[in-house]
């Protein structure tokens, strides 16, 4: 549990305290127009092992300042925060044959959402370390430097 709230306590510090230019989404190609801010990037939790996890944020529709932080991570490990739970559950956007289209059904529209890909080697989420790969246990799952994580 220390992962989920050590991460949760960082990631509101950073976006209280500065949006990081560099990770902000201008526009998803074909994607509607919007009026909430969206980033995205990668997150070091290793520098020796070289090992990175990917998160997606998107603030919520309106006064995002007021509303809850809602931290997604999709069961597994295994399964893609971003693939499954961003774009095919509670994201605001969901894939069509021409672009993406806004899910009415989107948590966004009450809460900020991060989706984020754990363990290493989920979804975007990588380690230039092969060895990384060989073996997902709850040790590896929970290691998290809260203190690397701003937005």
């Amino acid at each position: 549990m220390a992962l989920p709230l050590g991460l949760l306590v960082c990631f509101i510090i950073g976006v209280e305290c500065s949006h990081s230019q560099i990770d902000r989404i201008a526009q998803l190609p074909g994607q509607p127009p919007v009026w909430f801010q969206q980033y995205s990037g990668y997150v070091t939790v290793d520098d020796k092992n070289q090992k990175a996890l990917f998160y997606y944020f998107a603030e919520a529709e309106i006064d995002c300042g007021s509303k809850p932080l809602v931290l997604w991570l999709n069961g597994g490990p295994g399964c893609s925060s971003l693939g499954v739970g961003a774009f095919s559950e509670n994201g605001p956007f969901r894939p069509s044959g021409e672009g993406l289209v806004k899910n009415q059904y989107s948590w966004n529209r009450e809460a900020n959402m991060l989706y984020l890909e754990t363990p290493i080697g989920v979804g975007f989420s990588y380690s230039t370390n092969t060895s990384s790969y060989e073996g997902v246990d709850d040790k590896i799952t929970g290691m998290f430097p809260p203190s690397s994580f701003r937005v």
